[in-house]
């Protein structure tokens, strides 16, 4: 497990135990899924103080968390995530020191009225802001609880110098505010824990048997969906689930690809699968909507009815301890499309997350593409054929033997609708004979779930056992050369 919990995690935890009267502290698995996700950090620069926005949760009492822009360089205390749960048309930010969303916070009146707070435990009114693009990298943050733009106080003195408050009613200089890259978990945009954009080259590894297991948890924000008799899947649910799925496999994976997960899933995964022979690493990458007039994009929410926020929703990626890179990759995906009645809606950007074993000089890659079909988003396929053509070469690449699949929405026969026969010319498919799929089905008596490889797989299975989700897990024996 990657136990490297950043030291200001520690110190948090002590102080969230007097902040209890303000907001539920963040557990700690919580915080360290947030700080492992491979989501894109930003910071906030206010152009009228020069300073970064930072959530100060060493504060106690009515101070904690206070959003003030007076940060000189950018740290924990002023990294954030972007979130919708609205297809884009409003944002969250989430400030990874707090683990909670900022909040306007309206109702308390006098000099800190609509004074914004990193307290909020789930998408509310008060979380929710309008992001106005100004030009040359500016934007105003217009509260959509009091329809007021976020200023940062200038010419306040003391604690109160550089508070952000929702209170005006048009963007001036104080309303100005410049988004930065952060990267993820504060390394360098581009970048990720080991510290480059590309993964190292790959070193001599021995003949080797690797085990996969792909599966759609179905751990969407879906109420009305078959999985989990329409209710959101819990954090603990779905470790359970999976134990329970595992126990029922015919071998036991080394390399687990998980699609419809959230965020906040992924610490308990990883900690059920410890109960297991090995010790694990589990990495989330988000899926994403446009968010309007801005060219960025947010992380799509898991809320369930009651807006309990289990974190962003996307894909993971399961692989032993000793993983020493990752990154995620966004997918080519339409922009929008138009539903069975009729109706334009924003479409999913997708996304694939890889990680390598050095040990195997192996690199793994879990996806999930978009929806072919009439009525869902990617109508004629087009945008399938080049989410296969990126993940091919995300996973194909600096002297690592690939090992890639997940969800890939698409079902044979007619060599699936010609959206992976590439796959199929370069690879082999974990049950193929003859070029096509020859196995069980993964899903409503279709075959959407894939494993591929370059090798020829010595066993191929699903386990046809529902549980939590409407998918069956695939699972497959591949074995490695030495190289």
């Amino acid at each position: 497990m990657f136990r490297r919990v950043m030291s200001w995690v520690v110190a948090c935890a002590a102080i969230w135990g007097v902040a209890l009267v303000f907001a539920p502290a963040a557990s700690a698995a919580d915080t360290e899924a947030i700080a492992k996700s491979a989501g894109q950090k930003w910071a906030l620069k206010s152009e009228a103080t020069g300073k970064y926005v930072s959530t100060e949760i060493k504060d106690g009492d009515n101070q904690w968390a206070k959003l003030r822009a007076r940060g000189d360089a950018i740290g924990a205390w002023e990294r954030f995530t972007l979130h919708t749960d609205d297809e884009g048309k409003t944002v969250s930010l989430r400030f990874e020191a707090s683990g909670y969303f900022a909040s306007t916070e309206i109702e308390d009146g006098g000099a800190h009225d609509g004074m914004l707070r990193a307290r909020g435990a789930k998408i509310g009114g008060w979380e929710r802001f309008a992001l106005e693009s100004l030009g040359n990298g500016q934007y105003a943050l217009k509260g959509q609880s009091e329809g007021l733009y976020v200023s940062a106080e200038k010419n306040a003195t003391g604690n109160d110098y550089g508070l952000l408050r929702a209170r005006a009613g048009s963007v001036g200089s104080w309303e100005r505010f410049t988004l930065v890259k952060a990267g993820a978990a504060g390394i360098p945009e581009g970048t990720t824990d080991a510290g480059s954009a590309v993964s190292p080259l790959a070193g001599p590894a021995a003949a080797t048997t690797a085990r996969i297991m792909s599966w759609n948890v179905c751990g969407n924000i879906n109420t009305v969906s078959p999985c989990n008799g329409g209710k959101p899947i819990g954090k603990d649910a779905l470790a359970a689930g999976l134990k329970e799925r595992l126990a029922k496999a015919a071998s036991y994976p080394d390399v687990i690809f998980l699609q419809e997960i959230c965020e906040k899933h992924a610490k308990p995964v990883e900690l059920a699968l410890e109960e297991g022979p090995y010790q694990w690493d589990v990495r989330f990458a988000p899926i994403n909507y446009n968010v309007d007039g801005t060219g960025l994009k947010a992380q799509k929410e898991c809320m369930d009815a009651d807006g309990y926020d289990r974190g962003a929703y996307g894909v993971a990626i399961a692989v032993p301890d000793e993983n020493a890179w990752y990154q995620a990759y966004e997918l080519p995906s339409p922009a929008t499309y138009v539903n069975k009645d009729g109706v334009t809606r924003k479409a999913e950007q997708r996304t694939a997350v890889c990680a390598t074993v050095p040990s195997q000089a192996a690199m793994y890659c879990a996806a999930h593409f978009s929806t072919g079909g009439k009525g869902w988003d990617d109508p004629e396929r087009t945008w399938q054929k080049k989410q296969a053509t990126t993940l091919m070469e995300k996973a194909d690449q600096r002297g690592y033997r690939p090992v890639f699949g997940g969800d890939l929405n698409v079902s044979p026969p007619a060599r699936n609708l010609d959206v992976l026969t590439t796959m199929y010319d370069r690879y082999q498919e974990c049950a193929e004979k003859n070029g096509v799929y020859d196995g069980p089905n993964t899903k409503d008596g279709e075959k959407i779930d894939y494993i591929f490889s370059p090798y020829s797989f010595s066993a191929c299975s699903v386990t046809a056992y529902v549980g939590l989700s409407d998918h069956y897990s695939i699972h497959g024996s591949v074995p490695l050369p030495a190289r």
